[in-house]
């Protein structure tokens, strides 16, 4: 991905399309109101918020008679490694490289927890949270920081799913959002001033970002040029 192709105003049209093709937004704001935008994995009724809207965002091998077991396994992770984690309020382009490896150990211990147990020709079974599942809890938690994954982002940006992989992601979204960091100030705007600015002022740069890539790389879909764009508006 050449992030110097991403302009504002793909941002803009790419965020309007992610939230008419998707239920997606709708979730994630029916998580936001249950839980008051913090999570707290230690309240039993966020983390069943937490397991509904992982299910709504695709995440379907956490079942909801699995729900327990899952949650159970997340809260375990967050009282050992979670917790290391950089606080709720720090943006992704303001993390130093040691606060992503951080982010990256994090997720490789949570991707590998238990999330479901089965039972398949009378053995059984052990389901693995998983990479993508791991991503979507950790940006739940860190909203403005952390991003999440599917498997075809995974495989467009050429990683293999390990924490690794995920820290070069993450390095990868930073050097993203600084760019566009960049673009919002020589409009006369900061960076934070960009959910407003588009009429998302719920949503954090970092979902932006998300249903940006979502759109072009999930669902492949080439979005117009500026000058296209322009040249469709003065036809009125």
């Amino acid at each position: 991905m050449n992030y110097e192709n991403v302009t504002l105003c793909k941002l803009a049209l790419a965020s309007t399309m992610y939230n008419f093709l998707t239920p997606f937004n709708y979730s994630l704001g029916r998580l936001n109101e249950a839980t008051g935008s913090n999570i707290d994995l230690a309240n039993r009724a966020h983390c069943l918020s937490l397991m509904e809207w992982l299910n709504n965002w695709g995440c379907r091998h956490l079942s909801k008679d699995q729900h327990d077991v899952a949650s159970n396994s997340i809260l375990n992770w967050y009282q050992v490694d979670g917790a290391s984690l950089f606080t709720n309020e720090k943006p992704l382009w303001d993390l130093e490289d040691v606060e992503l490896e951080i982010a990256a150990r994090a997720y490789g211990s949570l991707k590998d927890k238990t999330g479901a147990r089965r039972v398949r020709g009378g053995s059984k079974q052990e389901v693995h949270i998983g990479p993508t599942a791991a991503s979507k809890i950790l940006f739940a938690i860190r909203p403005k920081a952390l991003m999440p994954w599917d498997e075809a982002m995974r495989i467009s940006f050429e990683c293999d799913g390990s924490p690794e992989s995920y820290f070069k992601y993450l390095i990868t979204i930073r050097n993203l959002t600084l760019h566009i960091g960049d673009l919002c100030r020589n409009k006369g705007f900061q960076i934070d001033d960009l959910p407003q600015k588009l009429e998302r002022p719920n949503s954090t740069v970092l979902a932006l970002v998300n249903e940006y890539i979502w759109v072009t790389e999930t669902r492949k879909v080439e979005l117009p040029s500026s000058e296209t764009l322009t040249q469709w508006a003065s036809l009125g």
